[in-house]
């Protein structure tokens, strides 16, 4: 199989593919308790997110029928101008259950801090990556990151993620990323891991005045702690 960038003619497929992998994600968890009504609104929801990196970013896939999608978007600096885009017009992103509301407050709130933490540069973004229950390890989301990674050193941009599991943070530790800070959802157990590809060998870069670190916690209203 070859990594092939998604055209629009493949977004259902791909969008229902993410959709699947994501059904248990802990935000998806956290956000739609009711797993029918999360897996309705998850392929809303990758639908737009792939339309929308279609416009600000790339998406990759493997397989046909696809098995395996990772969608990357540019992200600008914090204080800077926001990246080109082209002419397309992506439609707002689809509306959360109204009893959503409150926890995407908490969630978005916690995004925010960890977005001025550690990624406050122009960066390319891993939003989501994804491979169906029965192709994982054989190396598929390897290849997919692969992809990725050699377009941001195209564009010579470092790039980032946030993820939510033990489990995810391992496995990009060992593909060269690392912590640079985490905190809890207020009143939940969703843990955020902010992370960097700094590189086996660190060749990676960080924007100044930015450190590795443990991770550590804070709560509404306090900044993130990070070590030397």
């Amino acid at each position: 199989m070859q990594v092939v960038p998604i055209d629009i003619g493949h977004v259902g497929e791909a969008a229902d593919v993410l959709a699947q992998v994501m059904h248990d994600d802990p935000v998806g968890s956290f956000l739609i308790p009711d797993p029918i009504e999360r897996l309705d609104h998850g392929r809303r929801h990758y639908r737009w997110l792939i339309e929308r990196a279609l416009d600000e970013g790339r998406v990759d896939a493997l397989g046909n029928p696809v098995v395996a999608v990772a969608v990357w978007l540019r992200r600008p600096a914090l204080e800077g101008p926001a990246p080109a885009r082209s002419h397309t017009t992506v439609a707002a992103s689809p509306p959360l259950p109204p009893e959503a509301l409150e926890r995407l407050d908490r969630l978005a709130e916690v995004m925010r801090l960890l977005r001025r933490a550690s990624r406050p540069d122009e960066h390319v973004y891993l939003d989501t990556l994804g491979t169906l229950p029965g192709w994982r390890r054989q190396g598929l989301a390897t290849r997919l990151l692969a992809a990725g990674h050699a377009w941001a050193d195209r564009l010579k941009l470092p790039r980032a993620l946030d993820t939510e599991t033990d489990e995810n943070v391992g496995f990009y530790r060992r593909r060269g990323y690392r912590v640079i800070a985490s905190a809890n959802v207020p009143g939940s157990e969703l843990r955020i891991t902010a992370m960097r590809y700094i590189g086996q060998t660190g060749e990676g870069r960080l924007p100044d005045g930015l450190c590795h670190s443990a991770a550590g916690r804070w709560s509404r209203g306090q900044h993130p702690r990070r070590g030397p």
